[in-house]
């Protein structure tokens, strides 16, 4: 298996795999990395429409595959986003192909660490006993019909996949969200997530910790305006601020992203983000204060009981 590192990462786009004894499947490519004699290369990029069609209708034989992953090692500076950027993947895909990551990708990357990066968007699934392609399938919200049709899975017909082996998953997701949290009549606030209390108000944590899965929606407890959005440096990771009437405002910490700018109104129940683990942050979830003349309460005593 092929280690790429800085120097060349720029020109992989997926990668070069190995699939089965006697077929070499080229999906990307790659410079910076000595090939015999440095003869030129052009090696034709596959991507899950026209490519994967005509390997399909018979262009190549079928064949029973085991598919090795090309590995990307963590150099100073880097990001999931700009790793996945250089790689012209998205963000989720390093996540889904990495399990480490999937629960919480805002974890920090250490120097030399080992990434797998998938040819194309979507996830890699390590197949482990019991598993079929309709689970598979199940668990990444696709269709089976969309992972057989991905020829290097060795998956077409009826085969179902050999345990140890990896299976990508073209635009694999996980489901993230959250039911909606709802308002309650006779409550001006709302929750702003439905999941769980995962550390309450008091000992010095001036607010309640909500927990959710990472991507998670993230809703205004009330209707307001927002004050603003972005980066906090004192721990609080991606933040927003919603300032309401009366004098309250609430703030929304440790997101992943925002969906609002500042000046925007909205109402209550509107989305305003996606939980995330930034900042100062133990894993996804959304760090939620209500504040009244810019002093902090108990939001369990505004919020409606569950």
């Amino acid at each position: 298996m092929r280690n790429f590192g800085k120097k060349g990462r720029r020109g992989l786009v997926c990668g070069v795999w190995a699939v089965g004894i006697w077929f070499l499947l080229s999906v990307g490519v790659h410079t910076g990395v000595s090939a015999a004699a440095n003869l030129p290369l052009t090696i034709p990029q596959l991507s899950n429409s026209s490519s994967v069609d005509a390997l399909t209708h018979g262009d190549l034989p079928r064949f029973s595959s085991h598919i090795q992953i090309p590995i990307y090692i963590v150099q100073d500076g880097d990001t999931l986003w700009s790793i996945g950027t250089d790689h012209g993947l998205t963000l989720d895909t390093i996540r889904f192909a990495n399990p480490e990551f999937r629960r919480n990708p805002d974890i920090l990357l250490s120097i030399g660490q080992r990434l797998r990066i998938p040819p194309l968007d979507g996830a890699l699934h390590d197949v482990v006993a019991g598993d079929t392609v309709e689970s598979m399938a199940t668990r990444w919200n696709v269709t089976p019909a969309e992972i057989r049709s991905f020829v290097p899975n060795g998956l077409a017909g009826d085969a179902q996949p050999i345990p140890g082996s990896v299976v990508v998953v073209p635009h694999g997701t996980l489901e993230v969200n959250l039911p909606h949290p709802g308002a309650t009549a006779g409550y001006a606030f709302a929750w702003p997530i439905s999941g769980p209390v995962s550390q309450g108000y008091g000992g010095g944590h001036q607010a309640v910790d909500l927990a959710g899965p990472y991507g998670a929606s993230v809703f205004a407890s009330r209707g307001g305006t927002i004050l603003s959005t972005g980066w906090a440096e004192t721990g609080y990771g991606y933040l927003i601020i919603l300032q309401h009437a009366g004098g309250y405002i609430t703030y929304y910490s440790h997101l992943k992203g925002h969906w609002v700018e500042a000046g925007q109104w909205v109402n209550q129940g509107d989305l305003i983000g996606a939980i995330g683990s930034t900042g100062n942050s133990t894993g996804p979830h959304v760090h939620f204060e209500i504040r009244l003349n810019d002093v902090r309460q108990n939001p369990l005593a505004y919020l409606p009981p569950r």
